[in-house]
């Protein structure tokens, strides 16, 4: 045989191993591939099968979330108009009150003015009573020894 015929032999079988230790390799990578898929199924399954009822209580936990939520608001702007109320009627009562404290500082200003009049009042009257009383006295004595000299 001549050395074309050795050389292309060789060639030849060198694409047959090529081709060979490429069919083995893709015989494992799908093998690997098919492993890997049903792998992968079981997992969908298992999310099908847990993952449905875990997101129906999730929506379901959602919702009940939703309406404490609501209610809570609603509570709220309850407590907010309750309280502007309450606050309203502190402030009329704060004005109320302060125009009853000047009613009443005007009232004892009137007294005040009433009880220093009468007191002036009553301590002239009392001077005068005082002066008449010196008075009569004097008058008295005056008779008095009048009366002793006769």
């Amino acid at each position: 045989m001549a050395w074309t015929d050795v050389l292309t032999a060789l060639s030849v079988a060198a694409i047959a191993v090529m081709i060979a230790v490429f069919g083995v390799v893709a015989a494992l990578f799908f093998r690997d591939l098919r492993r890997a898929i049903a792998e992968v199924s079981e997992i969908k399954k298992s999310l099908e099968s847990d993952g449905k009822p875990t997101v129906e209580s999730l929506r379901q936990l959602i919702d009940d979330a939703s309406g404490v939520v609501s209610v809570i608001k609603t509570e709220v702007d309850g407590l907010a108009d309750t309280s502007q109320g309450i606050r309203k009627r502190a402030e009329n009562m704060a004005i109320s009150v302060e125009d009853r404290l000047r009613d009443i500082e005007a009232l004892i200003d009137v007294v005040q003015e009433e009880v220093e009049d009468t007191a002036l009042d009553i301590a002239a009257a009392l001077r005068t009573t005082r002066r008449g009383g010196k008075l009569f006295k004097r008058v008295k004595r005056a008779l008095l020894r009048k009366g002793r000299r006769r």
